[in-house]
């Protein structure tokens, strides 16, 4: 056994072959960062509110189109339903960017508002407050600690007051710690779910009139099932709640709290969604990083077998059994794990910040010193050791001295494994080279798509003056800005949609989205005029038609009027079809009108700035002038940077195959060097004896180079028919795709191509080059 855990003849040869021993650390080492990182994001992804002390038994009520309702709806559902304990309605979306002062401090903040149960009906931690107490006055708010840092510094925050915009005041009752790791999305401030109005006129604690603004969550009686009632709520959700009654909504879902986040995303929800497949494929990649590393362990360690097996062949000699010898490299082979992970684990510390920018997340190392965590690394490093030194330490203690002395074991070796690996290494890095560059192409090509209207160099800000006499400021200070071609007003814009309207016309119910617009916003967009009625237009109600709204209502071409909800409603041309939000999403019916939003008392939801020259210097010279007039921050974005937005998780998900492609290819360099110097270096006589018989320095090169390169081309072969495959697969998902080039896998596969040519090419120059008598000599 002592002779078993005597290292010493390992580090020594360690310390003799440096190039082995950093490209096996620093392979392991990356790689197992990565599946540290991957492992405690998958973990915390998969954890999502389990803390919650009644999570089995919280539902969120919701239709076909997204989980938000009418504030009134969860309580009237409580009055009706004895399965309902307690009901907490939230209002998380409609009351954001909201400007808060202490004294002469202002912040910016994001708020919620909430019914006066929240923090006895979830388990959110307060820091300072009591949980049944920090809502009981209208006038309470909690803050976050993150807020609460900001605003307050060392000061004890509970017991101040709070303004918010001009009107509205707060007391502050408590502190909660920052929500994370739940679908309820983090705020800087609860506000009682009363003040909703004051934020946004259409939030009654009594009307349904808005009916998408809440998140309406149930809490069950233990036992009970909301869920098998829900024919009996859907028919009276017909009777009582407008968007069923007219026909628009026609399921009711109770969800459970426990499959939320994970569930499909629907178009309407305040809620946080995780995406399982992008989890699925960070594992994968980051599964495949560590077969690289390991699989340049396994390469390199059977290319270094001659050196070993001459050592281990002497033990023999001296008495050291085959079990003893194996034991022996499979013990080395852990070991050499256990310090790339600990390396490894340092790596991951340091790449928390760039991981969390990369993943928009929270990633929290500590969390994974704990039993659990620790007992899966014992079994993780057990299983990468025994996984790498398996098949070397077969090799070795099974080599014969007579084979070690003839020098047979090394050529047997190199002969067969080395180019195996070598092989599937390159396959893999074209794959993933491939992936990366269709996810690339694709992605672009959904940003850059047309979309009906011009999207180009147009700032889209809110609103914030609060008088007519501060937009008519704002609006002249743009005006003379040098940069700004044209400055216009609207009530949403073609990428967002405006607001959404519903009606019955002949007896069915529609669903439009309608923009308002003055006509400077109108010919800033660029929305093309199919047919124009020359129809006067009314301020009032006279409204623009898309060719989808057209079809939709089966009017004919020549229509003049159509009547929504018994109104007669001119009809002043028809719009050519847009996309809204991007080119993925379908066309929506839309009506747009225009408007006059200079008049006294006008209240435009948007000023659209349309800026020529560098895009950065404008916005900075447009956010001055909102500034300085508003005294607000500004808040603004151009279309094409919301629409780049649209695709954030699609891009994220390209980054990040992208990154993996690149350290594997750095991976499989590293390698491929190794490999081709200790190749080159067991060849060095052959290559001595071919010059001596006349072959010349160039053919010899070639010969060298290209067997590296052979290598590059089977795994060019078996690689593109599959990631082929694959990416035709991934591409229909999407109804606006790229067509499949083979330039795509020409481009990849050249690529791993040149990587490999100049990994071997200087050692094999210098071995063809090499004067014959002096390599004979070493040898």
């Amino acid at each position: 056994m002592n002779n078993l855990l005597n290292f010493k003849s390992f580090l020594k040869f360690l310390s003799k072959n440096k190039a082995y021993t950093a490209i096996d650390v620093f392979g392991l080492s990356v790689s197992l960062m990565f599946v540290i990182l991957i492992a405690v994001y998958t973990v915390q992804e998969l954890s999502i509110d389990n803390f919650q002390e009644n999570r089995e038994r919280i539902y969120v009520i919701a239709h076909e189109s997204g989980d938000a309702v009418a504030i009134p709806i969860a309580y009237r559902l409580q009055e009706r339903y004895p399965e309902i304990e307690r009901v907490c309605p939230v209002v998380f979306n409609n009351i954001s960017d909201l400007q808060v002062f202490y004294g002469d401090r202002k912040l910016k903040a994001e708020a919620c508002c909430a019914d006066s149960s929240f923090f006895s009906f979830f388990s959110f931690r307060l820091l300072a407050g009591n949980s049944k107490q920090v809502l009981n006055d209208q006038y309470d708010a909690v803050l976050s600690e993150t807020f609460a840092r900001k605003m307050f510094g060392s000061e004890d925050p509970v017991g101040k007051s709070l303004r918010i915009s001009d009107s509205t005041s707060v007391i502050v009752t408590g502190v909660m710690a920052d929500i994370r790791r739940s679908i309820v999305p983090y705020k800087d401030m609860v506000i009682r779910l009363e003040r909703a109005q004051e934020f946004n006129g259409s939030l009654s604690m009594t009307n349904d009139g808005n009916a998408g603004s809440t998140t309406g969550f149930l809490m069950m009686h233990e036992g009970a099932d909301l869920r098998l009632r829900t024919d009996d709520i859907l028919e009276y959700f017909k009777e009582y709640f407008w968007p069923y009654k007219l026909g628009v909504w026609k399921e009711v879902r109770i969800i459970p709290m426990k499959d939320i986040y994970f569930s499909e995303k629907p178009g309407y929800s305040s809620l946080e969604h995780g995406d399982k497949l992008f989890i699925l494929v960070l594992m994968s990649v980051g599964i495949l990083i560590l077969i690289f590393a390991v699989f340049n362990y396994i390469n390199l360690t059977v290319a270094q077998a001659g050196q070993r097996a001459k050592e281990m062949a002497t033990r023999r000699l001296l008495g050291s059994s085959r079990m003893e010898l194996f034991l022996r490299l499979m013990m080395e082979s852990t070991l050499m794990t256990l310090f790339s992970f600990l390396f490894g684990l340092l790596l991951a510390m340091a790449a928390v910040p760039f991981a969390n920018s990369l993943l928009d997340t929270r990633i929290v190392l500590s969390d994974a010193f704990t039993p659990a965590y620790i007992g899966a690394a014992v079994v993780l490093i057990l299983l990468i050791g025994v996984l790498s030194g398996l098949l070397p330490a077969l090799l070795i203690s099974a080599s014969k001295p007579i084979d070690v002395v003839r020098g047979t074991f090394r050529r047997r070796t190199k002969m067969v494994f080395s180019k195996c690996f070598i092989t599937i290494q390159n396959i893999i890095t074209i794959a993933i080279l491939a992936a990366a560059l269709v996810m690339g192409l694709q992605i672009n090509h959904m940003i850059e798509a047309p979309l009906g209207y011009n999207t180009a160099n147009i700032l889209a800000a809110d609103n914030t003056c609060r008088s007519d006499n501060e937009r008519a400021a704002v609006l002249d200070g743009l005006r003379q800005l040098p940069c700004v071609k044209s400055v216009g007003m609207s009530e949403g814009t073609p990428f967002n949609g405006g607001n959404n309207l519903t009606g019955k016309y002949e007896g069915k119910s529609l669903s439009f989205q309608q923009l308002v617009v003055d006509s400077a916003a109108f010919n800033m967009f660029g929305l093309q005029i199919k047919q124009d009625n020359h129809v006067a237009s009314s301020d009032n109600w006279s409204w623009y038609l898309t060719e989808r709204a057209f079809r939709d209502m089966e009017l004919p071409e020549d229509a003049k009027v159509f009547h929504l909800n018994e109104n007669a409603v001119p009809i002043l041309g028809v719009l050519k079809d847009f996309h809204l939000h991007s080119v993925i999403d379908e066309s929506s019916p839309l009506m747009l009108r225009f408007r006059d939003f200079n008049k006294p008392n006008s209240w435009p939801w948007n000023i659209l700035v349309e800026v020529q020259g560098n895009p950065y210097t404008a916005y900075r010279e447009v956010s001055e002038v909102f500034e300085q007039v508003t005294k607000i921050d500004f808040e603004g974005k151009y279309i094409d940077q919301q629409i780049q937005e649209r695709f954030e998780s699609q891009i994220r998900m390209v980054k990040i195959v992208v990154i993996f492609a690149c350290v594997a290819i750095l991976i499989s360099l590293l390698g491929l060097l190794a490999m081709s110097t200790y190749f080159i270096q067991q060849r060095s006589q052959e290559i001595a004896i071919r010059k001596v018989f006349g072959s010349d320095d160039r053919s010899i090169l070639i010969r060298l180079v290209g067997t590296f390169l052979m290598y590059v081309v089977i795994a060019f072969v078996i690689a593109t028919p599959v990631s082929w495959y694959f990416m035709k697969q991934w591409l229909s998902d999407y109804s606006y795709r790229i067509s499949l080039s083979p330039l795509i896998f020409i481009a990849a596969g050249l690529f791993c191509l040149v990587i490999s040519f100049f990994s071997v090419f200087f050692q094999s120059w210098r071995a063809a080059n090499a004067n014959p008598v002096e390599s004979v000599k070493d040898n």
